[in-house]
C-alpha cells in the first residue's frame, strides 16, 4: 500500500471535523480489496458529511486503475481511520485551519508530512454563512526527509492541482447560487450580500445540512475528485516505488 494518500474534509456544522472522502493507492488487486469499504447504514451522517456517488446513493466506494496500479477513494479509510480521524481534527484545529487557498505544510511523527489548502463555500443555511472545506495531500512516512523530497519536487504541481479542484469546486458554487436566485427560490433577494445581510452576527438560525454535491449541482462531483486525486497520486507515486 502506497505511502501517499488524498482526502477532502469538511468541518460539519453537525458533526464537527470529517472526513469526506479519502483516495489511495494499492500495489495489487489483494491489496484494493483491503482497501474498499462494504455498504454501511449511514444514520450517523448528515447530508453534509457523507459521500455520494450518482449510480448508487449506498455505495461507499470507487477503484479505478492507471497502468499497473489501483486507485480506491472511500468514505473513511479501513486501513487508516484512527490515523485520518486525528489528522483531520489538526487540520480544523484553530492553530492550522486557513481557508483563502494558500498551501500549508505540517509534520510530526503521528501525522506524517501534510500540505493542506483549505476553501470556503458560500451557503446562506450554513453556519456564519459558509461552509468550510479542506484538500489534503499526506506523505505517510515517519522520516521527514524523503517525504519533503517527494512534496518540494513537485510543489508546484501539487498547489497547482488542488488549486484547479477549488476553482472548479468554487466556479460550480457560484453558478448553483446564481441559478437558485435566477429561480426566485430565494424570496426577495437578488444577490448573495442580500441573501445574508446582517445573519453574520446574529447567528443563523436556520442551519440545514447540505452535501457538497448538492452545493455545487453536480452529482459526479465524487468522481472527479477520485479522477483528480488518482492522477496526482499516480503522477508522485513513482518516487515511492
Amino acid at each position: 500500500m502506497s505511502s501517499l494518500l488524498i482526502s477532502l474534509t469538511h468541518f460539519c456544522d453537525k458533526h464537527g471535523p470529517k472526513l469526506l472522502v479519502v483516495t489511495q493507492c494499492a500495489k495489487s488487486a489483494e491489496e484494493c480489496e483491503k482497501l474498499l469499504l462494504p455498504n454501511y447504514p449511514s444514520d450517523s451522517y448528515c447530508d453534509s458529511c457523507h459521500i455520494s456517488f450518482p449510480t448508487d446513493e449506498e455505495s461507499k466506494s470507487i477503484r479505478s486503475t492507471i497502468g499497473e496500479r489501483y486507485y480506491v477513494s472511500t468514505h473513511y479509510s479501513a486501513v487508516r481511520y484512527q490515523y485520518l480521524t486525528a489528522l483531520v481534527k489538526k487540520i480544523f484545529s484553530e492553530e492550522t485551519v486557513s481557508y483563502d487557498g494558500s498551501p500549508l505544510l505540517f509534520y510530526d511523527h503521528a501525522r506524517g508530512l501534510n500540505l493542506a489548502m483549505g476553501f470556503k463555500l458560500e451557503d446562506p443555511h450554513a453556519r456564519g454563512n459558509e461552509r468550510r472545506y479542506c484538500l489534503v495531500l499526506t506523505v505517510d512516512l515517519r522520516e521527514r526527509a524523503p517525504a519533503m523530497e517527494i512534496i518540494s519536487k513537485h510543489w508546484k504541481f501539487i498547489s497547482g492541482a488542488f488549486e484547479n479542484m477549488i476553482d472548479y469546486i468554487k466556479q460550480q458554487r457560484r453558478a448553483e447560487l446564481v441559478r437558485v436566485m435566477q429561480q426566485g427560490q430565494v424570496q426577495g433577494t437578488s444577490n448573495f450580500s442580500s441573501m445574508v445581510s446582517g445573519t453574520y452576527l446574529r447567528g443563523n438560525n436556520l442551519k440545514i445540512p447540505k452535501n457538497i454535491t448538492e452545493l455545487t449541482n453536480d452529482r459526479l462531483l465524487f468522481v472527479r475528485i477520485h479522477k483528480w486525486n488518482a492522477f496526482i497520486l499516480d503522477r508522485l507515486g513513482g518516487q515511492l516505488d
